[in-house]
C-alpha cells in the first residue's frame, strides 16, 4: 500500500481579509488523494482551477508522482462594504444602497465611525418588517450619517478532508485531545480510515479600545471619548498615532500631576464569585469582631433576637456570634436581618441558644482566602483586585501558606509551613473549549487577604497594570511609545473694561483654577504673567481677581492655562500580535491627574 505520511497547511486562524496558503501532500511515489475544501457557513466548494469557492462540489484529485505534490488555496475576504441610504438619528434600522442579502450576515460585526467601531453592534436581522430588501437593524441604536461606508464582518470556518483513494492508507493515527475530551483535529496526525480532516477559522477584525478611567473614584469625569483600533486577529502593524480625552465634572479643573508611562494602563478580567468560599486548612475564617451590641430581651428558645440598635447597622449574614458560653463554644452565625419584616433591631441565628437581657453580643465578619470563580483561563498569580465595595484593600492573586514561626527572634528562628494551597486550582472541572480554544475554565482562585462574604456573587475586576498584563488578560502583544497629556487651555471674554485694576469680569469661569491658573490675551502685560488669586473654581459667569493689576477692553478673548477641563491623551500604540477578540485599556488617569 502507498502511504501518505503527511499533510501540510498553515491552519492558523485566518484574518478577515483573507489570505493565500501553500499546502504540501507528502508519501509514497503512487499515493492517490482526493482534497476537498468546504466553507462550513455558505456550504461552498473550493475550486483549484478558478481558485474561488462555489456552490458545485468541487475537489483536487491527484497521485504523487514524487514524494510530495504542492499547491496553495486562497481563502477569500469576508468583509464587505456598502453604503447607507438615508441618515439614521434614533431607532436600529438602516437602509442601504443594495440588497442586505448580498453584503452581510446576521451576526456580522457593523463598522464604520467612531460609535460603531468602538462597540460591538452586529447585525440583528435582515429586512426585519419583510418590505425592503435593503434594510436590515442593528443590535443597539446607533446614529449613522447619510452616505457613510459601511463594513460588515463576520466568522467563517473552512472544512478540509484529505482522502486516500483505495491502493492508498494514511500514516498511523495520533490522536490528540483538547482538555475537554474532544478531538482535537489539527493537532492529531495520520489516520485509522482513509480520512483525515483539518479545520480553519477565519475571524472579523479584533478591536481595541483605549479609554479614560478613574479606577477608584478620586474625581469624576463629565464626558469621555475613546480611541478605537481595528486589527487583524493575530497581525501586527507599525506604530499607529492615537488620541482619547476626558472632562472634569461641572465646576471642577484638572492639573496634571504627571506624564504617563505604559504602566498606567489598566486591564482588567470580569470574572464572577461563587457564593460558597471554600474554608483552607488552618484559616480562621472569623478573624476579628467587627462589632457589638446588646440584647434587648431574654432569648430562651427560637432562633430570633432584639437588640438595641438597628441590626444592618452592626453585622451582616454571615457573621459568627459570641458573648456567652455557649455561643462561644460553638459556631453560631447570623441567618438573617429582620427575618420578619417587622423589626429592623431583630435577627435570627442559625441555631437555637439561650442568652440574657442586656449581654454584649459580638459579630465577627466571616472572611475566607479562597473562592470560586465561574472563569479562571486567564487567571496568572500576582494580579490585582481593583478596589471595589467588598474587596480587601490590597487584594492580589497568590498562593495560600499557614505557617508558625518557632524561635523567633534567635539565630535559631524558623518559619514552617503548615499547611499551603496554590494560587489556581480547577477543582477537576473541566474548561469549555470553543473552536479549539479554552474559552471558560471554572475554578478556585486564592487571594492574599481574606475577603468578606459578601464578596460571593460580585463580579471582580481582576488584572494588573503595564504591557505584560495586557498580553496575560487579553492576548495583545502591544508597545506604547511617545505618550502624554495635555490640558486643553480654558478660554473666555471679558464682559465689562478694567483699569489697572486686579478685577476682571468674563462671561464663565469654569475649569480656571484659583491659584493655579495663569492667563493671557490682549492687553494683558507680557513682562509679568499674571495667575488667578480668587474668584474662579467656580461656574458662570462672574469676577476673578488677578495678582497683578491690568488695563483690559471689554470682550477680549482670554486664555487660561495650567489647569483646564479636558485632558488629552496621544501616544503610538505597535501591535506586535493582536490579541483573538476586541477588549478595553484603561489609562488610569488618578495617576496622571488631579481635581480641584
Amino acid at each position: 500500500m502507498a502511504i501518505i505520511r503527511n499533510f501540510s497547511l498553515d491552519l492558523s486562524d485566518l484574518p478577515a481579509t483573507g489570505q493565500t496558503r501553500s499546502f504540501s501532500i507528502n508519501g509514497d511515489v503512487g499515493s492517490e488523494f482526493i482534497l476537498e475544501v468546504k466553507d462550513n457557513s455558505t456550504g461552498y466548494y473550493y475550486n483549484f482551477t478558478t481558485q474561488t469557492f462555489g456552490s458545485a462540489k468541487s475537489t483536487l484529485e491527484n497521485v504523487l508522482t514524487g514524494n510530495s505534490y504542492q499547491g496553495s488555496i486562497v481563502f477569500p475576504n469576508t468583509v464587505t462594504t456598502d453604503v447607507v441610504n438615508g441618515a439614521v438619528s434614533a431607532g436600529v434600522k438602516v437602509v442601504m444602497d443594495n440588497a442586505v442579502a448580498n453584503k452581510m450576515a446576521v451576526g456580522d460585526r457593523v463598522t464604520g465611525n467612531n460609535t460603531l467601531n468602538s462597540s460591538a453592534i452586529t447585525v440583528a436581522a435582515l429586512n426585519p418588517d419583510g418590505d425592503n430588501a435593503n434594510e436590515f437593524s442593528l443590535s443597539s441604536a446607533v446614529a449613522i450619517a447619510d452616505n457613510e461606508i459601511l463594513s460588515f464582518s463576520g466568522d467563517d470556518q473552512y472544512d478540509i478532508y484529505l482522502h486516500a483513494k483505495p491502493g492508498t492508507e494514511h500514516a498511523p493515527y495520533n490522536e490528540v485531545r483538547f482538555a475537554d475530551g474532544t478531538i482535537d483535529l489539527n493537532s492529531s496526525t495520520g489516520s485509522n480510515s482513509l480520512l483525515i480532516q483539518k479545520v480553519i477559522y477565519q475571524y472579523a477584525d479584533t478591536n481595541l479600545i483605549l479609554r479614560a478611567y478613574n479606577p477608584t473614584g478620586a474625581f469624576t469625569f463629565g464626558s469621555t471619548t475613546d480611541a478605537s483600533l481595528n486589527f487583524s486577529r493575530g497581525g501586527n502593524t507599525g506604530k499607529i498615532p492615537f488620541s482619547f480625552s476626558c472632562s472634569s465634572s461641572s465646576g471642577a479643573s484638572f492639573q496634571i500631576q504627571r506624564q504617563p508611562s505604559p504602566n498606567d494602563i489598566l486591564s482588567f478580567l470580569l470574572p464572577v464569585v461563587g457564593s460558597s468560599p471554600e474554608l483552607l486548612p488552618g484559616e480562621n475564617q472569623y478573624p476579628s469582631v467587627s462589632n457589638t451590641d446588646t440584647v434587648d430581651g431574654d432569648v430562651s428558645s427560637g432562633v430570633k433576637v432584639v437588640m438595641d440598635s438597628n441590626v444592618a447597622d452592626k453585622m451582616k449574614v454571615g457573621d459568627r456570634i459570641t458573648g456567652n458560653a455557649a455561643l462561644n463554644a460553638a459556631t453560631v452565625t447570623v441567618a438573617a436581618l429582620n427575618p420578619d419584616g417587622d423589626n429592623v433591631k431583630e435577627f435570627s441565628m442559625s441555631e437555637a441558644i439561650t442568652i440574657a437581657d442586656g449581654i454584649t453580643l459580638s459579630f465577627s465578619n466571616q472572611m475566607n482566602y479562597q473562592w470560586p470563580l465561574d472563569d479562571i483561563s486567564k487567571v496568572t498569580t500576582g494580579m490585582i483586585v481593583v478596589a471595589d465595595t467588598n474587596v480587601t484593600t490590597g487584594t492580589k492573586v497568590s498562593e495560600y501558606r499557614d505557617t508558625i514561626t518557632i524561635f523567633a527572634d534567635t539565630q535559631n528562628e524558623r518559619v514552617i509551613t503548615k499547611n499551603r494551597a496554590p494560587a489556581l486550582n480547577t477543582k477537576n472541572q473541566k474548561p469549555t473549549v470553543t473552536k479549539g480554544v479554552i474559552t471558560t475554565q471554572p475554578g478556585n482562585v486564592v487571594f492574599n487577604k481574606q475577603q468578606v462574604l459578601a464578596l460571593g456573587s460580585d463580579t471582580l475586576k481582576l488584572g494588573g497594570y503595564g504591557e505584560s498584563q495586557i498580553l496575560n488578560v487579553h492576548g495583545f502583544d502591544v508597545r506604547f511609545t511617545d505618550l502624554a497629556v495635555n490640558l486643553v487651555p480654558v478660554t473666555t471674554t471679558t464682559t465689562a473694561a478694567s483699569l489697572d485694576s486686579t478685577s476682571v469680569v468674563v462671561a464663565a469661569r469654569d475649569g480656571i483654577l484659583n491659584g493655579t491658573s495663569t492667563v493671557s490675551g490682549i492687553g494683558i502685560n507680557p513682562s509679568s504673567i499674571p495667575t488667578v488669586s480668587s474668584g474662579a473654581n467656580a461656574t458662570g459667569a462672574g469676577t476673578i481677581v488677578l495678582d497683578t493689576a491690568q488695563t483690559l477692553e471689554n470682550g477680549i478673548t482670554l486664555t487660561f492655562a495650567e489647569a483646564g477641563k479636558t485632558a488629552i491623551v496621544t501616544g503610538n500604540i505597535e501591535v506586535l500580535n493582536a490579541g483573538p477578540e476586541s477588549a478595553v485599556l484603561y489609562f488610569d488617569m488618578e495617576k496622571l491627574l488631579t481635581s480641584a
